[in-house]
């Protein structure tokens, strides 16, 4: 019946167009043009940029939806930045800020998992800190993680000194957790209270990163060394956010003095 009714008008106009002089049937073209003809395609040009319009809108929103990811992350890592106020000065040296997102190990003897790896260019070896002062190292990279040996690991071992005088010694801990100043000459200038930092010889860290603080002299049953228990700075589990330095030398120098 439609068919039939668009038939009758297309044949109806076609008549009316025919019919008369050419001037009478450009008059009638140009008249239909402008009445019928012209409002039609308009619409549809207006349809058409509708359309248009709305696929532009959904990518705009997209854009917007990314950006404000974006800018979210952006936001979250410069309040992570803000939060990161040292009680020691890093001498510009590059570092990284990342979260613990998992343990690996039995209790009192477990690494940290933290959420970067190689494509920040994080490597085996480089040393971790905390606001405080020392957390440990990295011991494996992938991809997108990496795995930090804590402080008071019993596998965990770097040279430190005291800070008021630069007594060497060797930080290392037990398998409880308990950690010691190990190495001490018998009759050393050593006192309860004196505080330790990385040394010269710890081929992980940078000389003067802050480590603990003595709370008990231990003497040695071969009267030739003695040990000082210390209580670090950092207490790892206490952690959720760590810095990496972006730190190598290249002698370990731990694993001498512990093989000697």
């Amino acid at each position: 019946m439609k068919k039939n009714l668009h038939f009758l008008i297309y044949l109806v106009l076609t008549i009316i167009l025919l019919l008369g002089s050419d001037e009478h049937r450009l008059q009638k073209a140009n008249f239909l043009g402008n009445i019928l003809f012209a409002p039609f395609i308009s619409s549809i040009e207006q349809i058409q940029s509708l359309f248009e319009t709305k696929k532009n809108n959904e990518i705009l929103n997209k854009n917007i939806v990314q950006k404000t990811i974006q800018i979210r992350n952006l936001q979250q890592q410069f309040e992570d930045l803000q939060t990161v106020q040292f009680n020691f000065d890093l001498n510009e040296m590059d570092f990284s800020l990342a979260k613990i997102i998992g343990y690996d190990g039995r209790f009192k003897e477990h690494n940290f998992i933290i959420d970067i790896g190689k494509i920040k260019q994080i490597k085996k070896d480089y040393p971790v800190i905390s606001t405080e002062g020392i957390v440990g190292k990295i011991i494996t990279v992938s991809q997108n993680y990496a795995v930090i040996l804590p402080l008071d690991h019993h596998q965990f071992k770097i040279g430190v000194m005291l800070k008021r005088n630069h007594l060497q010694g060797l930080l290392e801990s037990d398998i409880l957790g308990n950690t010691f100043m190990t190495m001490i000459p018998i009759g050393s200038d050593i006192e309860l209270g004196d505080t330790l930092q990385t040394s010269d010889i710890s081929s992980i860290f940078p000389k003067g990163y802050p480590v603990g603080k003595v709370i008990k002299l231990i003497q040695s049953p071969n009267k030739i060394f003695m040990k000082a228990e210390i209580e670090t700075f950092v207490k790892p589990t206490c952690l959720d956010q760590v810095v990496i330095l972006h730190y190598e030398k290249e002698k370990n120098y731990e694993r001498e003095i512990h093989r000697n």
